[in-house]
């Protein structure tokens, strides 16, 4: 799924039109090439609105440094942000939502995995 239909046109057989969650129009590409309407499409797709929503994330230590809230500040309304290196320490619920995310059988494999090539090395120095 896209939002840029001049992209996948080429490829695409069919096409589905979305408004505020509602299908507007949906068919074969080559239907609405026949009734004169893909061009249409295309377009009002190239709009570009004047307002566009910004989107809050989540709040986390990078967002608490004064540099990067700033730079924040001056790109509001903006597609594209500057991208900004926060400094400092990682917090440990950080890790934790990592840990989380992983599931806590692959970090035990991964622990495991690391143990095992650890003794492979310590066994070759020993044997040598």
């Amino acid at each position: 799924m896209t939002h840029h239909i001049s992209l996948c046109l080429p490829a695409a057989s069919y096409l589905v039109e979305l408004s505020r969650g509602e299908v507007l129009r949906n068919g074969a590409i080559q239907d609405f090439k026949d009734l004169g309407q893909l061009t249409e499409i295309v377009e009002a797709e190239d709009e570009v609105p004047e307002d566009p929503p910004l989107v809050q994330g989540p709040e986390n230590e990078a967002d608490t440094d004064q540099q990067f809230q700033d730079q924040s500040r001056a790109t509001r309304g903006k597609l594209i942000e500057v991208e900004a290196r926060a400094e400092g320490r990682v917090l440990w619920r950080t890790y934790i939502t990592y840990v989380r995310a992983a599931g806590l059988v692959s970090w035990i494999l991964t622990i495991l995995l690391m143990l095992l090539i650890r003794a492979i090395n310590i066994g070759n120095q020993v044997n040598q």
